[in-house]
């Protein structure tokens, strides 16, 4: 009977993932005002959570500053995503226009019209030259906040010039308007905040048990399952059985600690 209720909850658990159906693509109305925004060259953070888009408002507000023969640069906080985005840019807008790469391993196409970097490449060229963009998209700008790294990010925002658009994306900031009111300070024009809560994608928490496989972490009345319940108990019992038996071992079985020869 329980092993028909794990089945039914894992099909339940697992139901739905996969390719999606084709259907026309329409933006959703948080996009078209956040590239809107971006064409009348307004500063603009967009929250949005995983999932929802942002990509395609970097995507489409590059389009548009392309299109007026500018030139944009596209920061992510970390070399491997910086290259993908370099091929993911790549196949959308050459062989019309050309797509550079600026990292600290690799430079390629310095001078092209899109350029993707690492946001501390940016920073540093922005201490030493400043290429004229006329976007700058900063994704992941939730780095700011990082005890480490967030440095990197307020330079970079407040090195880049005046005249140039800001657009920041995030999935995880949780005081925009703070950091919106900050960005009104430091480059004295006022930064467009968009909030958006929907999520697409759905988020779902399972467990991948040992002789069970990918169940359900939760049953349907968001208690924690029997199994995984059950797993983690005879766990902590096979760990003070352990210490019980390694406490034996190493007091050599005899009480008292002495030398067990009789006198």
């Amino acid at each position: 009977m329980r092993n028909k209720f794990i089945i039914e909850a894992r099909e339940k658990f697992l139901s739905g993932i996969g390719v999606p159906e084709k259907q026309e693509f329409k933006a959703d109305p948080f996009q078209q005002l956040a590239i809107s925004n971006i064409s009348q060259s307004k500063d603009t953070l967009v929250v949005a959570p995983t999932g929802s888009g942002k990509t395609y408002i970097a995507i489409e507000s590059i389009r548009t500053t392309l299109s007026m023969g500018l030139r944009a640069v596209y920061t992510t906080p970390l070399k491997a995503l910086s290259n993908t985005k370099f091929n993911e840019l790549r196949n959308i807008f050459e062989p019309k226009h050309k797509v550079g790469l600026l990292t600290g391993d690799r430079k390629i196409e310095t001078d092209a019209d899109v350029v993707i970097a690492t946001t501390e490449i940016y920073r540093n060229e922005l201490y030493h030259v400043q290429d004229r963009y006329s976007l700058v998209v900063l994704d992941e700008v939730h780095f700011i906040a990082d005890p480490q790294r967030g440095a990197v990010w307020e330079e970079s925002i407040i090195l880049t010039p005046k005249d140039a658009t800001l657009l920041m994306l995030s999935a995880s900031i949780s005081n925009p308007y703070e950091i919106a009111e900050w960005l009104l300070t430091v480059r004295g024009k006022e930064c467009e905040v968009i909030v958006e809560e929907k999520r697409p994608v759905e988020l779902r928490f399972g467990f991948l048990h040992p002789q069970l496989g990918v169940i359900p972490l939760e049953d349907d009345k968001q208690r924690l399952l029997r199994e995984v319940r059950d797993f983690y108990s005879n766990k902590k019992k096979d760990q003070r059985d352990d210490r019980k038996w390694s406490g034996r071992k190493n007091s050599g079985g005899r009480r008292g600690g002495g030398s067990g020869r009789r006198r």
